[in-house]
């Protein structure tokens, strides 16, 4: 996120001072990369701690809110509670803290990592299980879709892979050999018919999940990016990607989740883990973020080797 002019940041610390009474900073927990729209700060109030939350998109914004107020209660005591919104220009939010520290931080064994996802699994089964949406996409704070909605699955997916892969060729981020891959799974996306919009996190991963001192899953957080979309959507954007280079952490996964993918799902799971290294190789280039970028090749790479 861009530095927020300090008339705008101390707006929004009367606001929270008025909103939520008398606190004091602690630490600054903005994730510091180029093409973050967000701020976070941890506060100490006279009840506790909690973090406050600077939007500058307003897309961002409301899909976070919308997500605290109407999905991420299904998680109980698993996730923040929303304290506080402020609904006009600097966009923020309150939210709760809770125990434990970032999964993707935590030294865990391999059997603590197992477990972990089993976790994970189990508990993401519960977001799903609410009631679907009319349409796919970025929401407004009341849950309607932005712009023209998109009500079949196989359009929606469709159009934003046609649109990333014409942007990665117009600028020749790709070879043949990795266009020829994303060929192939915009063939897949007809497995995608039928689908309904479903609540999803869209960034669910270690990054953004909690273990508690015994290295046990403890919550998940950040729902910025929260929004109607497809089941897989919360099983391939992963940016450790543990599919490629863990997979008896997917099994694990998909043990706490209560059940295997189906055929359907494996091509879908395909075509979504290819959306999401074709998003890495465009973000890194944008933001360069090179590693992130050759991540992005890599998992082109070995998606081809098992469409061979």
């Amino acid at each position: 996120m861009e530095q927020l002019a300090e008339t705008e940041y101390q707006q929004t610390l009367a606001w929270c001072t008025a909103t939520i009474g008398p606190f004091e900073f602690i630490a600054d927990h903005s994730k510091v990369h180029d093409g973050h729209a967000s701020a976070t700060y941890r506060l100490r109030t006279t009840s506790g701690y909690c973090y406050l939350k600077i939007h500058a998109s307003r897309a961002h914004w409301n899909q976070e809110v919308h997500a605290y107020e109407q999905w991420a209660g299904v998680f109980g005591d698993h996730t923040p509670r929303l304290l506080a919104v402020r609904d006009e220009e600097p966009l923020a939010l309150v939210i709760s803290e809770i125990p434990g520290q970032i999964a993707e931080t935590a030294h865990l064994s391999p059997s603590q990592e197992r477990d972990m996802w089993r976790s994970a699994g189990a508990a993401l089964v519960v977001l799903h299980s609410l009631e679907a949406g009319r349409c796919f996409g970025p929401c407004h704070r009341d849950g309607s879709c932005t712009g023209s909605p998109i009500e079949a699955a196989e359009a929606f997916v469709a159009t934003k892979l046609k649109n990333k892969i014409e942007r990665a060729a117009n600028d020749e981020y790709l070879h043949d050999g990795e266009l020829a891959l994303l060929n192939v799974a915009s063939d897949l996306v007809t497995s995608f018919a039928g689908e309904r919009p479903l609540p999803c996190h869209r960034d669910y991963c270690t990054a953004n999940w909690l273990v508690n001192s015994a290295g046990v899953w403890s919550g998940v957080i950040d729902f910025e990016f929260a929004h109607w979309d497809v089941r897989v959507a919360d099983f391939s954007r992963d940016p450790t990607w543990s599919w490629l280079h863990r997979p008896e952490l997917i099994d694990a996964f998909f043990e706490g989740y209560g059940r295997a993918l189906t055929p359907n799902e494996e091509q879908q799971c395909f075509v979504a883990r290819a959306e999401y290294a074709l998003d890495a190789i465009l973000w890194g280039r944008d933001y360069a973020f090179f590693g992130f970028e050759r991540e992005g090749h890599a998992a082109l790479a070995h998606l081809a080797g098992l469409s061979a």
